[in-house]
Parts: C-alpha cells; sequence; structure tokens
C-alpha cells in the first residue's frame, strides 16, 4: 500500500514556490524574506529584499498575503503601514492583491503583485 505525501502547509509550499522561481528564500522568525526584482519605479533593475508574515500564508496559495514586507529606506508616497512582526530596521505596508485569478501560477501573481508596489516606491 502507498503511503499518502504529507501535505505541505502553506508557508512551506510558498517557500517552495519561491525556490522553484529563484527568488532566494529564507525563513527568518516570524517573516520568510525573499528578493524581487521590480521593473519600473527608482528601484527598476535592483535586488530588493522583501518579505511576508509567516502568519499571513497559512491559506496560500487558495489566499494571498496581504502585507508587504520592506526596508524602512523604501517608503512611498501613500501607505498603510506598521511593524508588526517585522524584524528590526523594517515595515509592512498594506496592499490588496485584487482579485486571486487561480488560472495561473499564484507564485507567479504574488511576485508581479510586489513588484507593481515596489515600483511604486519613492
Amino acid at each position: 500500500m502507498a503511503v499518502a505525501p504529507i501535505p505541505m502547509d502553506g508557508v512551506a509550499r510558498f517557500v517552495a514556490d519561491l525556490e522553484e522561481e529563484g527568488h532566494e528564500p529564507t525563513v527568518c522568525g516570524d517573516v520568510v524574506k525573499y528578493y524581487v526584482v521590480p521593473a519600473t519605479g527608482a528601484r527598476a533593475g535592483q535586488k530588493v529584499l522583501t518579505g511576508v508574515s509567516v502568519s499571513e500564508l497559512q491559506g496560500w496559495p487558495m489566499a494571498p498575503p496581504h502585507w508587504i514586507h520592506l526596508e524602512n529606506e523604501i517608503n512611498f508616497a501613500q501607505t498603510n503601514t506598521d511593524n508588526q512582526d517585522c524584524p528590526e530596521g523594517w515595515r509592512r505596508h498594506s496592499r490588496d492583491t485584487g482579485f486571486w485569478n487561480m488560472g495561473r501560477k499564484p507564485i507567479h501573481l504574488w511576485i508581479s503583485h510586489v513588484r507593481c508596489v515596489i515600483g511604486q516606491a519613492i
């Protein structure tokens, strides 16, 4: 009798998805950190370290996280922030993904969303 595979929780799936796409994820306490390269804005073409709270990933991939963690040096003209679950020197920014279309790979949707948000940094 074949043994059923152990289901991965949302955090493990998110990390695996990031690894598969080459975003160099690491779990640092309560945050998964990873790199993205925005195509537009003040940081276009630069490798930017970002993150998301582990607590927001339990529903991954069916439900996207809401908050994007960034180092304090990254600012926006308008943003809603706090520092809950953030490492020292970081803030998290409230950003809704909008409609979560599962017709594409969820990690592609998430990374596109984060790149777009960082593209708005000043």
